[in-house]
Order: structure tokens, then sequence, then C-alpha cells
């Protein structure tokens, strides 16, 4: 079953207007300002979606490159770019993050709302941070969000229903979500419809299949990868405390010789 097909990649913006991707971006810079020790001129961006975050830091002066598997988001993506002056928007490139090839060698790199958590097995997160690795300068600096252990133990996800306008349509996405805890991953299930005039009916369902992590664990796999931890911390915040409180945890990571 495929993931992020279009229909979902049409309607992924709307359902996610809220999130503060200027915000975020301010936290990435903040970060490699923090702990980065080269200057800062490119990034990657893996696991881009639409482009939000790559589009904001190009609009900030940096040479973005966007990874990412869905075609169909990187169209939505490409479309957006028309406000930016000629030749300062992203570079878009469809590709796998354990095995895409930018042809370049990067000042940073981001890998944003938990797009970490859809490598699942331990090779697979091995293979991606690895590659990302291989394309980065020494001491560049690496910012990622996942799901955070304990919290989704403590919290459990819940099932949920989102209704929303969209283009004219009425969207509904309804999520159900299953823990398989053995393997520190989560099954969401997603339907969503797309109800237009004349209640014509758009549909599709996605599995998507996310891995949660534990700060020990991705401090090794980090390691093994070729990165020092720098920071983990409750996102969005580089500085708070992690608690069962915390969805979402937050690493700042450098790349080691």
């Amino acid at each position: 079953m495929a993931v992020f097909d279009a229909l979902y990649a049409r309607n992924y913006d709307p359902l996610y207007a809220a999130k503060d991707y200027a915000g975020e971006c301010e936290m990435v810079l903040a970060a490699i300002s923090r702990h980065g020790r080269r200057p800062v001129q490119t990034l990657l961006d893996v696991g881009c979606g639409t482009g939000g975050h790559a589009i904001e830091l190009a609009r900030r002066g940096l040479k973005v490159t966007g990874v990412d598997l869905s075609a169909s988001m990187l169209e939505l993506a490409a479309g957006k770019t028309s406000a930016l002056p000629e030749g300062s928007g992203p570079a878009w490139l469809c590709g796998d993050a354990r095995s895409f090839d930018a042809g370049a060698r990067f000042d940073a790199a981001i890998m944003m709302f938990a797009v970490v958590g859809y490598l699942t097995a331990n090779d697979d997160v091995a293979a991606g941070l690895a590659n990302i690795r291989r394309h980065l300068e020494p001491g560049a600096v690496f910012v990622c969000d996942f799901w955070y252990g304990p919290s989704v133990l403590a919290t459990r996800p819940t099932d949920r229903i989102r209704v929303l306008d969209s283009e004219g349509a009425q969207v509904i996405r309804a999520s159900h979500t299953t823990l398989d805890v053995a393997r520190h991953t989560a099954d969401v299930s997603i339907r969503l419809w797309a109800i237009g005039p004349g209640a014509r009916v758009a549909q599709t369902q996605e599995l998507h299949r996310q891995r949660y992590f534990f700060p020990q664990e991705f401090a090794y796999l980090l390691a093994q990868a070729g990165f020092e931890m720098c920071s983990i911390s409750a996102f969005p915040s580089l500085d708070a405390g992690l608690d069962e409180d915390t969805w979402n945890a937050l690493v700042v990571a450098r790349a080691v010789p």
C-alpha cells in the first residue's frame, strides 16, 4: 500500500495548515548556530514532503536540496516555489532515504516531522542515517525529531477524526493506530474522503508504519552512522527536558570525521 499518494498529497497542506514551519526553521538555524563547526550555505532536507521546511530555509538564503520518496508530494513542493527569486528555490530529488544520491556534500541536514520513524527496522535506520552522513561534511549538523518511546507507551495513540474544507470539498481524515511494543512500531491506518460538488466522493486508504525510539538506542544508532549526539529535548524546544508527556523528541547531532 502506497503512502502519500496523489489524493492524500493534495490534502496534506490543508490538513497540517497549523504547523509552524517558520518557527521550526528558526529552531533548526538556532541548533546549527549552537552546535555547528562550519559555516552553513547548503542544507539537505530528507523526507521534505511538500517542501514546508525546505522552501522556508531557501527564503532565508540557504541552498537547499529536498529529497522525498513520494513523487506526488514533490510535485506539490515544486509548484510552491514561484514566489521565490529565480534560481533560489530548492532542488527536488525523488529517492529513498536509505539509498538516494544527491551528488554533493552539504553543510547541514534535517529530517523533520518524525520522518526518521518511517525507517522501521534496525537495518533501515542504519542505512538511512549512514546515507545522510555520507552526504555531509565533517562537523555538519543534523537535526531530526521522532516519536518518543516513553510517551508513546505511557499515553498511547488514540483514534482521531478531522474534518475540514479544502478547495471546495469537505475532507474527512480518520486514523486508527495499533502498537507493536516488541518492534517499537505503530501502524497508523488512515482513511481519507474528499467530498466535492454533487456529493462526488474520492477516497483513499493508507497504512503508515512509524517507529518510535528511546534516547540511548537513538544515540547508539547515530554513533554507528558517524554522528555524535549533541542534544535531545522536547520538540520544538532545544532546551526543554523530556518526560512522559513529550510526544516528539528533538535531536541535534554532529557529523564526526
